[in-house]
């Protein structure tokens, strides 16, 4: 028993403080727009909607598509047979890239017409009708730290609960809306408080800076059994990482710190980094959530001894009391921003003769990992699904040309791109990148709202006498034995995130435009579309039985596209 174990509430900072604090009071300003918002319908989402939404194919109401995050449509409309009818049922250009950022996931709420809910970066809603594409209304946040125009924050999804939206901010808030007419009901503020110390104004000025994309970026909160979920970002510049929970009604409830100060040397967890800037999975048949970690800082490790717990990895909590249960680390003492921002999956499987609840991710390491859910001890680390050399090398100080190149690179590996799991053929499908790196590290002093990395050269421009010449790959895993059984190489990278079918197709997009139908088991094409730009969104899947119809969803950045294709189906 480790001592986090023994002393499950030493991680949490202290709530008290958070609530005498102004937590109800917005940073930023909202602008809202409505058009023909009759068309909504009333459908209340209910704890039991949100439970059983894996299970239904008319709504997708968590980023994830369920608690488990198997991103996995349950339905059997779309096979291998018909994917190829697979038709562009809608299309529409939004936003201003690169001013605009596209790497959403929506959420559909089931009704005639069925709503969607949708995420732009930086801090844009929108509820659209989810068969048409038409805009019934928009709220858009404008975070008082603001927003770089050049390299807009990526807006990954919302969630739903009751008659609201509820989204994070780059304020490092939480925004609650009325569904039906893009109001605000209530604003969570998760910055005037930072490491126990109260803000002198509405956000600390140690995590007050310029948002920008590859730095920030706003994830949606997970909301369970009565408690809304978020974390934090900025590992770039010193921060120390967290992770809150909420009321339904936006009240403090709990709040973990990523750097657990009892686990790290001296000082060093004020600047450790760890933050939980992707969404988590909850693991409903434990009540815990599972909290994706990001890289520790500053990037050179000689500044802070140890393993560095909870960076580079996933940590367990309790979902009501925030209490640890336990942690993993993909890259203990982590010298090469290997964070592990995809989201876990959770899921049952037969290890060594006997059921046992497990978890899997992938992470930028480019491994599969896979966990016991209930202790978080290591069932299996799969074969590599990108190419590993010189892996862990660790790097030189100011002159970058000593140091080998390695791989994978500072951008893995997978990313924050979501992976999708077929529990029918048990196959992780993931997307990565395969590219080569070398670097050199230099002091850096810490200075609020300033970039606390240390990475004096970074080079990416040659590469191993081993390296495929491929920059990127879209892999199906047996997460539980480990076995890579297909991998589709291509010359760009792939960073969009998967979407799987009971019926054994898997969708995947491509920084070369590809939208990509598969065979889960095998990874044979079955379907193809070439769009313009670079599909980083995470594709989503619903069927409007009004309409006798299944659609499919991605939005493309570069070119600001948002596709919907559909077929006909009994």
């Amino acid at each position: 028993m480790n001592q986090l174990q023994q002393d499950p509430t030493s991680h949490l900072e202290d709530i008290d403080l958070l609530r005498d604090a102004p937590y109800d009071e917005k940073p930023g300003e909202s602008d809202i727009s409505q058009n023909d918002i009759d068309q909504i319908p009333e459908v209340e989402i209910t704890d039991d909607d949100l439970l059983e939404t894996g299970d239904r194919t008319d709504n997708w109401l968590i980023m994830g598509g369920s608690y488990d995050s198997q991103r996995r449509y349950p339905g059997d409309e779309l096979t291998p047979e018909n994917v190829g009818d697979l038709e562009l049922e809608y299309q529409f250009e939004h936003g201003d890239p690169p001013e605009t950022a596209y790497q959403n996931s929506p959420l559909i709420v089931q009704g005639d017409p069925p709503i969607m809910y949708l995420t732009f970066g930086p801090d844009e809603l929108h509820a659209l009708n989810a068969r048409t594409g038409e805009f019934l209304w928009s709220h858009i946040y404008e975070p008082a730290s603001g927003a770089d125009e050049e390299t807009a924050p990526a807006e990954r999804g919302a969630a739903l609960h009751g008659d609201l939206v509820i989204k994070s901010t780059l304020d490092l808030g939480v925004i609650a809306i009325d569904r039906y007419t893009g109001e605000e009901e209530w604003y969570y503020n998760g910055a005037c408080v930072y490491r126990d110390d109260l803000a002198d104004d509405l956000i600390h000025e140690e995590i007050d800076w310029e948002r920008s994309r590859g730095t920030t970026s706003s994830w949606p909160p997970l909301i369970y059994d009565g408690t809304i979920m978020k974390g934090s970002f900025g590992g770039e510049y010193g921060v120390s990482g967290f992770f809150d929970g909420i009321t339904l009604d936006g009240e403090p409830k709990w709040r973990v710190n990523m750097c657990p100060e009892s686990q790290w040397v001296g000082d060093s967890w004020k600047h450790g980094g760890g933050t939980a800037w992707a969404s988590g999975c909850v693991d409903v048949e434990n009540d815990q959530v599972i909290i994706p970690s990001a890289n520790a800082g500053p990037w050179y490790g000689t500044v802070r001894p140890g393993w560095n717990p909870y960076t580079a990895g996933k940590v367990a909590v309790d979902t009501e009391t925030g209490e640890y249960r336990w942690h993993h680390q993909d890259a203990p003492h982590d010298y090469w921003d290997y964070d592990s921002p995809s989201p876990a999956i959770t899921y049952t499987a037969e290890v060594d003769g006997e059921e046992c609840r497990l978890a899997s991710w992938a992470p930028k390491a480019g491994w599969i990992f896979t966990v016991n859910a209930e202790t978080g001890k290591l069932v299996q680390r799969s074969e590599g699904y990108v190419q590993h050399h010189n892996m862990w090398a660790l790097p030189g100080k100011d002159d970058v040309e000593k140091m080998p190149f390695m791989m994978p690179s500072w951008v893995g590996g997978t990313n924050p791109q979501p992976s999708s799991y077929h529990p029918e053929s048990r196959t992780l499908v993931t997307t990565g990148e395969n590219t080569a790196w070398r670097w050199a590290w230099a002091d850096v002093r810490y200075e609020p709202g300033a970039r606390f990395v240390g990475d004096v050269d970074r080079e990416t421009d040659e590469y191993l006498e081993a390296y495929n010449g491929y920059g990127g790959v879209v892999a199906g895993i047996d997460p539980v034995t480990g076995e890579v059984k297909w991998q589709d190489w291509k010359d760009e990278t792939a960073r969009g995130g998967t979407l799987t079918t009971a019926s054994g197709v898997s969708f995947a997009g491509t920084r070369g435009g590809e939208f990509i139908a598969y065979a889960t088991e095998t990874g044979e094409q079955l379907w193809v579309h070439e769009t313009d730009g670079e599909v980083d969104g995470s594709p989503v899947m619903w069927h409007d039985p009004a309409e006798d119809k299944v659609y499919v969803f991605v939005s493309v950045q570069g070119t600001g596209e948002v596709n919907v294709y559909s077929v006909e189906v009994e």
